[in-house]
């Protein structure tokens, strides 16, 4: 099958194994030993050419390449290695990682080969508990692992209503990162129709620059929708990525009597797992469009009332359907320099702060919020028992179907030194975060992402 990546023509190849990894969490950064002196290590590159290799090969040559990932045992790589796939290849198995590099030398899994060709691609449509097999193209377990450069696609998404509560679900993952894997990045890969693009219980991993699109499909009869991004462990990063379509309306979702949400599910990032409480995730320099939402985070699933708290939601780009933040558990969150657009309606609307946490210190500030079809900005408020009492200062609102009106704030806002005004975006009809950009000639150059 021929396939494309999205990032080809953005980047020129290197020598992976000189790769470094930066990670922004305090924890993940150094490249030295415990004890401050500081480690060379000398990486070995490992080759994998699905159409012109050979597994009785030493995989350790361009000339001679493996075929497959049969020789891909833990503790086959050190600290520095990477495993090289041709561009071209396809798989239709796992490829799974168990070895960790180390800070500064990680284990890098990436391409080589012509540029012209695509990206090597993986599909993996096998559900099987039994089998440890949940339909992942790259699963993770090693700490210090760059995965980049590839294409999955197709992998499993509906799922019969027998398949499995919470835990089983929750292995779902083109691309999953394992709760022992720490310090982990996952960046310029292309995800197209993966029931659960990326899946991350590694602490201080980095999801970065990641072209996500495409999955209409319901992640399990008839309950849950395709998810893009799915964090289950804290002090992680989702940055620069670009998730489009991650959405599935059909009558026959529901999630109980009294529920909010029949007839639609999915969305671009959710966050939940109550077993373990999270603080510290940063979501920034985004672009969703046309999701079942920017992000969900959770309250209830195994268990209810997790510690969440400290995130830091900044200069995202968000054209989705739903919601931008439906924040059933979280404190102290701060969502900042956000361009928010809501001007899309389907089967299943929580206008577009939907914060029930009562009395929870969380910060809305200088963000542009631009609403159509009287889509309210505050949804859940005092009206509906919660009093959330959020700080909101310094955003500006545009009800663009009514020019200079002022939107429909639900039961919280405008807040205080708000603005009612036109923003003056590059193109408003637009289909790319480009065209959110503020004119030069904008008055309001200072907030959303008109701070950049």
């Amino acid at each position: 099958m021929a396939v494309f990546c999205f990032f080809t023509r953005y980047r020129s190849f290197l020598s992976m194994s000189l790769l470094l990894m930066a990670i922004s969490c305090d924890d993940a950064a150094g490249n030295g030993t415990d004890d401050g002196g500081t480690v060379s290590y000398v990486g070995t590159n490992y080759y994998i050419d699905s159409q012109n290799g050979d597994d009785e090969n030493s995989g350790k040559s361009e000339s001679e390449p493996w075929a497959s990932f049969a020789n891909i045992k833990k503790g086959i790589f050190s600290p520095g290695d990477s495993l090289l796939i041709r561009r071209g290849s396809e798989f239709d198995e796992m490829l799974l990682i168990e070895d960790s590099g180390a800070k500064g030398a990680p284990v890098v899994i990436s391409d080589y080969g012509d540029l012209s060709l695509p990206a090597p691609s993986f599909t993996n449509t096998v559900f099987s508990p039994e089998q440890n097999e949940y339909g992942n193209c790259v699963r993770i377990k090693g700490s210090h692992v760059v995965l980049e450069n590839i294409y999955c696609y197709g992998t499993v998404a509906d799922l019969p209503e027998d398949a499995g509560d919470f835990l089983t679900m929750w292995e779902l993952g083109a691309i999953y990162i394992d709760k022992s894997a720490t310090n982990c990045v996952v960046r310029n890969n292309e995800i197209n129709d993966c029931g659960v693009g990326v899946k991350s219980y590694g602490e201080y991993a980095v999801i970065d620059g990641n072209y996500i699109h495409d999955c209409n499909r319901v992640l399990k009869k008839w309950s849950w929708g395709p998810i893009a991004i799915w964090l289950g462990a804290d002090c992680q990063e989702v940055c620069n990525n670009t998730i489009v379509n991650y959405s599935v309306v059909d009558p026959h979702i529901s999630w109980g009597p009294g529920s909010y949400g029949g007839g639609a599910d999915g969305g671009a990032i959710e966050i939940d797992d109550a077993r373990i409480d999270k603080y510290n995730i940063e979501i920034h320099h985004n672009y969703t469009r046309d999701n079942q939402g920017f992000i969900e985070v959770t309250w209830t699933d195994v268990e209810q009332n997790p510690d969440y708290r400290n995130f830091h939601v900044h200069h995202n780009v968000c054209d989705d359907y739903q919601q931008f933040v439906a924040l059933w558990c979280g404190k102290n969150c701060l969502f900042e320099y956000n361009t928010i657009i809501r001007r899309k309606k389907n089967a299943n609307d929580w206008g577009i702060f939907n914060i029930a946490s009562d009395d929870s210190g969380n910060i809305v500030r200088n963000n542009i919020i631009v609403t159509e079809k009287n889509i309210p900005v505050f949804l859940v408020g005092s009206g509906n028992n919660f009093r959330p009492a959020t700080v909101i200062v310094n955003n500006l609102y545009w009800a663009a179907d009514e020019q200079d009106e002022m939107p429909e704030f639900g039961y919280e806002g405008p807040g205080d030194d708000y603005i009612i005004g036109n923003p003056e975006f590059v193109d408003y009809s637009g289909n790319s975060k480009n065209d959110f950009r503020l004119k030069d000639d904008s008055p309001y150059k200072g907030i959303g992402i008109g701070a950049l």
